[in-house]
């Protein structure tokens, strides 16, 4: 389904919505006499607008800005005299919209943006620890309280470790959202070569844990040796596919602070971390545009850790399970 579509015709909708309502209804003074095709007409008003923002902000910040609108219009009603009940003057619909939802909507928005935000793993790359389907949920406050759009961290609070899984805006574009593996902090030196990972000269503990199947992002099977890797208090299964070459360096981009900082061949990758930025890699290994290929994650993008599978489609059995 095409999403941004959909959010187009939500944004047209909803105003017709709501002009149709002002033809056929008749005065209110309660807010809760609105009626349900003004309240639909300005649901997918807000819901359109966030859609739309969302091309050209992270979806995030414009979520929170949006459910900010209808206690704006609350506040501009309350200016004006209206109230949500026993009004002695006719209710306009806006004001009765924003009256009614203002406090859901806006706990909801101060919920996502500070303290807990799903997300929709939508590839293999983390496989077998996180599957297509798996909606994830993200603990914003873990590595600092931020504000949206700037991202700013106002409340520091933690910082991300090795082998956290953390979601952070993707470097070429933040409007989009990334989940992937914390390896590399701030100073460190990390190698990938024939497969095996290193820390600052010290090979992280692998060993080998059989075979994974599932059907790949391309809907063919697909057979990948999982390992088991343990990096700080993280212990996980990894995957890669023996046959694969360890790296394509032909597919490594021209990223800030490749030529100082990193050295690439057919057989790996050896990337010393810049200061405010992590070097973070895909759970299967094969299968993962990841920072060897497009570079290190500064800490401006970090978005929060993931710690719980929320909801699976397809497989309800991974419903609340913890991500190590």
């Amino acid at each position: 389904m095409n999403w941004n579509l959909v959010s187009i015709a939500a944004a047209v909708v909803g105003p017709g919505l709501i002009i149709a309502s002002r033809k056929s209804s008749k005065p209110i003074f309660d807010a809760e006499q609105l009626t349900t095709t003004a309240f639909i007409g300005y649901f997918m008003l807000l819901a359109g607008g966030w859609g739309v923002s969302s091309l050209f902000f992270n979806a995030s910040d414009t979520f929170f800005v949006m459910t900010l609108v209808p206690a704006l219009m609350a506040i501009a009603a309350k200016t004006r005299g209206y109230q949500a009940k026993a009004n002695t003057k006719p209710l306009p619909d806006w004001a009765a919209f924003a009256l009614a939802n203002f406090a859901v909507l806006l706990a909801i928005g101060v919920l996502k943006q500070f303290i807990v935000e799903p997300l929709r793993v939508p590839s293999s790359s983390m496989r077998p620890n996180l599957i297509v389907g798996d909606f994830i949920l993200t603990s914003k406050f873990s590595y600092g309280i931020r504000l949206p759009f700037s991202n700013q961290v106002i409340l520091p609070i933690g910082n991300p470790a090795r082998g956290d899984v953390m979601v952070f805006r993707y470097p070429n574009d933040p409007t989009t959202n990334f989940v992937k593996r914390v390896i590399g902090l701030p100073g460190d030196t990390v190698e990938y070569r024939e497969k095996r990972l290193t820390v600052n000269g010290k090979a992280v503990p692998t060993q080998s844990d059989g075979e994974y199947s599932y059907i790949g992002d391309s809907g063919r099977p697909t057979t990948s040796k999982q390992f088991l890797e343990q990096l700080g208090t993280h212990r996980y299964p990894t995957l890669n596919l023996p046959l694969n070459p360890t790296l394509n360096p032909l597919a490594v981009q021209d990223f800030p602070g490749r030529e100082k900082n990193c050295k690439y061949s057919f057989e790996g990758f050896a990337c010393t971390v810049p200061a405010g930025h992590y070097l973070a890699l895909g759970d299967n290994r094969d299968e993962s545009a990841d920072s060897r290929y497009w570079g290190f994650v500064p800490e401006k993008y970090i978005v929060g850790r993931a710690f719980l599978i929320g909801w699976s489609i397809g497989d309800f059995k991974r419903l609340g399970h913890q991500i190590n």
